[in-house]
C-alpha cells in the first residue's frame, strides 16, 4: 500500500506547522511579544523606504494579504502588539478566565489535549 497522496501529506504538514506555531505562542508569549514588537518596528522602518512604500501598497490591496491576517488572527497572533504596555498580552488572561466560567470546562481541556496527542 502507498503512503498518503502528496496534497494530503502536504496539507498535514502544513497543518502540524501551524499546531508547533500555536504551541510556540502559547508557551513563550513574552518572548513571542518581544520578537513581534522588533520585527513590527523594523517593517516600520522598512515601510519608510521606497521599496517598503511600494511593498505597503502592494500588501493592501492583496487577497494573499487577507488570508494571511485570517490565520494570524486564527493562531491569536493578533494580541501581539508593536509597543506593548504590559509584560503578558491580556489575550492570554481573558482566554482563561472565559474558559474557567464555562459548565464543560473539564471536557474542553480533555478535547484539547486528547488532539494534541
Amino acid at each position: 500500500m502507498s503512503g498518503p497522496a502528496p496534497k494530503a501529506a502536504s496539507e498535514k504538514a502544513l497543518s502540524e506547522l501551524l499546531l508547533a506555531l500555536s504551541d510556540v505562542l502559547l508557551r513563550h508569549p513574552i518572548a513571542v511579544q518581544s520578537a513581534f514588537a522588533a520585527l513590527a518596528a523594523e517593517g516600520r522602518r522598512f515601510a519608510e523606504t521606497a521599496e517598503g512604500a511600494r511593498c505597503k501598497e502592494d500588501l493592501a490591496s492583496s487577497e494573499l494579504f487577507d488570508r494571511v491576517r485570517l490565520v494570524w488572527r486564527s493562531l491569536g497572533m493578533h494580541a501581539f502588539v508593536e509597543r506593548p504596555t504590559e509584560i503578558l498580552p491580556s489575550f492570554f488572561l481573558d482566554g482563561a478566565i472565559r474558559a474557567a466560567v464555562l459548565d464543560k470546562l473539564e471536557p474542553l481541556l480533555s478535547s484539547i489535549f486528547d488532539e494534541r496527542d
